[in-house]
């Protein structure tokens, strides 16, 4: 029926290639285009390109564009976008190659708010040998907030990593006003995996092979799992249970429950 070339139309250097799923709503397809550096992991050969796009679903038109992250892409623009309704306000929610997390007007591009998902002392170095993080994961929007969890490249090795909860209701520069709650350090380490939220608790892996247990509210910890084996995937909630499989090809299944 269609296609857009990202590439050879919008000037977009992809790092990985396809990197997130589109996002369907109404008549809106939108998605991440994977902007990012070359093979040198150091030059950005397309600044300027679009990072986020919602496109006509039916046409192929891009309806609009953004290029937030600019020059300050990490490494690629992965992740999905998310689309909720806060408040009464529909929003679709990115996650920028350069950390930053970005909510705009569905329809117009018209940004509502953003925030930095890395602390303001955090620093990038190859390899993974820095404290600031790239964007994997899939936000997650509930109850008026959106849940998130930072990690990078898995051959960049295990460091600790950081899962935000922030007030999706605030506007512009949300970063000094929004969290809700936190984890770092020892009690979260990096991650691609996007959480699964069910009567108020919350479940989320990391690479270091942890399943987690919280509150969705608070952040209380119930209780971690080990699986003993680096954990790519996400956790999936079904009849009671929460699943989760790992790199050595097992699936754990546990109660979905506060003990």
């Amino acid at each position: 029926i269609w296609k857009l070339d990202m590439i050879d139309e919008l000037d977009v250097f992809p790092h990985n290639l396809a990197a997130g799923s589109p996002l369907i709503v109404g008549d809106i397809l939108f998605t991440v285009t994977g902007n990012g550096v070359d093979e040198s992991h150091i030059l950005l050969p397309s600044p300027a390109a679009p990072s986020f796009l919602a496109v006509n679903k039916n046409t192929g038109e891009v309806i609009w564009e953004d290029n937030s992250p600019g020059e300050q892409i990490l490494h690629g623009t992965w992740s999905n976008p998310s689309y909720g309704v806060v408040n009464g306000q529909p929003q679709v929610v990115f996650a920028g190659g350069d950390g930053w997390l970005y909510s705009f007007v569905p329809e117009t591009g018209e940004l509502i708010w953003k925030f930095n998902c890395n602390p303001a002392e955090a620093v990038w170095e190859l390899g993974g040998a820095g404290t600031k993080n790239n964007i994997i994961s899939t936000p997650v929007i509930y109850d008026n907030r959106v849940y998130l969890g930072v990690g990078q490249d898995p051959e960049h090795g295990e460091a600790p990593g950081h899962f935000w909860v922030i007030d999706a209701t605030q506007k512009g520069d949300i970063t000094e006003t929004a969290v809700i709650w936190h984890r770092s350090g020892e009690d979260f380490h990096r991650t691609m995996s996007t959480a699964a939220i069910e009567n108020g608790l919350l479940f989320i892996t990391d690479l270091s092979g942890f399943l987690y247990c919280l509150d969705a509210a608070t952040g209380q910890h119930y209780w971690t799992y080990d699986v003993f084996a680096a954990v790519w995937g996400s956790p999936v909630i079904a009849d009671g249970k929460v699943y989760i499989g790992d790199e050595d090809g097992d699936i754990a299944v546990l109660k979905a429950a506060k003990t």
